[in-house]
This record gives structure tokens, sequence and C-alpha cells, in this order.
């Protein structure tokens, strides 16, 4: 099963980075808890939702996961 970063946004939808893939969810969550990598997720944020919208969470989840967690919000 492959995990994916899903990032939430206070405005608009969530979105997942598609280029970052990993193949458990230990190594997803490492990548994300490790300060060094903060500032390639952000540069992510900013050219998919510019610099005024705030992050409201960030998760690992299959693309499962991904596709309903998008469903749920666009209704």
């Amino acid at each position: 099963m492959k995990w994916l970063i899903l990032i939430v946004l206070t405005q608009g939808n969530p979105f997942a980075i598609p280029h970052k893939i990993f193949d458990t969810e230990d190594a997803c969550v490492q990548y994300v808890s490790d300060l060094s990598n903060a500032d390639e997720i952000a540069i992510e944020v900013i050219s998919h939702a510019g610099f005024n919208v705030r992050v409201e969470s960030i998760y690992c989840v299959t693309n499962q996961e991904r596709k309903r967690h998008e469903t749920i919000q666009k209704l």
C-alpha cells in the first residue's frame, strides 16, 4: 500500500503532494515530522494555494483515504 501526504487548508479543498509517495505510513510520518523537510512542504502549499492560505492539518493517508477525504470536502 502506498502512502501520500495530504494537506488540509483552512480555505479550499485538500490536496495531496503527488510526487512524494511512501511505502509505509511510518516513512510518511517520519518525513512529515522531520523539520528539514518543512521548506519543501511549504513550497508545495504555496505553489498550490498561495501565501495567504493557512494549513489546518497534514496527514499521511492511502490513496483511497485521500479520495474519500477530497470527496467529503467537496460536498
